[in-house]
């Protein structure tokens, strides 16, 4: 008798049987770890955007400031419009507040759509986050609560994730927000 080589009927619907149970399997692995890395990035890049706009605004202030002052009208604020510099005041902001430096240029930030914006005496207005993210619940103020200590600057905010595709999702596990709150002491 001759030995035929190859596989029997009975191992080769094994074969399928066991690669139809293991692929979906792998697979629902697969796009779950894709999912979360998606998610990681989303969370990532909020949090890395909103670090770096808390840190720049509040050495900014910390440093430079030195007189606080709002502004209603047009550009530029002027010594007319201070803000906190008398005792027990206070001064909030859904939109602007500017400063005066040690040598008398101002800069402010404001929000401009869906970012914070820095703008200057020397330069024109600039978005501070990427279009990868959008600001939302933007307040800045100040408070005085004695005379003789220097004014304090509060900014609040949130920044979620937000491309094309990621603003408008309905479903709160592919939304990404962080909530932001310092206080910032001016220095004299």
């Amino acid at each position: 008798m001759k030995k035929i080589k190859g596989f029997t009927l009975i191992e080769t619907i094994v074969v399928v049987a066991v690669l139809g149970l293991t692929l979906p399997v792998i697979f629902s692995i697969f796009f779950v770890l894709l999912q979360q890395q998606t998610k990681i990035y989303r969370l990532n890049t909020t949090k890395k955007e909103g670090d770096y706009l808390i840190n720049l605004v509040s050495n900014n202030i910390r440093n430079d400031a030195s007189i606080i002052l709002s502004s209603n009208s047009p550009l530029p604020p002027d010594a007319t419009n201070k803000k906190c510099d008398n005792n027990s005041t206070n001064y909030s902001s859904n939109a602007s507040l500017y400063f005066l430096d040690r040598n008398g240029d101002w800069f402010g930030y404001l929000i401009n759509g869906n970012a914070i914006a820095s703008v200057s005496a020397s330069l024109a207005s600039i978005n501070l986050n990427s279009a990868k993210t959008r600001i939302t619940g933007f307040s800045i103020g100040c408070r005085r609560t004695y005379i003789h200590s220097q004014p304090s600057v509060s900014i609040s905010f949130d920044i979620e994730f937000c491309n094309k595709v990621a603003c408008d999702q309905t479903r709160t596990e592919e939304i990404s927000t962080l909530h932001y709150n310092t206080k910032i002491k001016l220095r004299n």
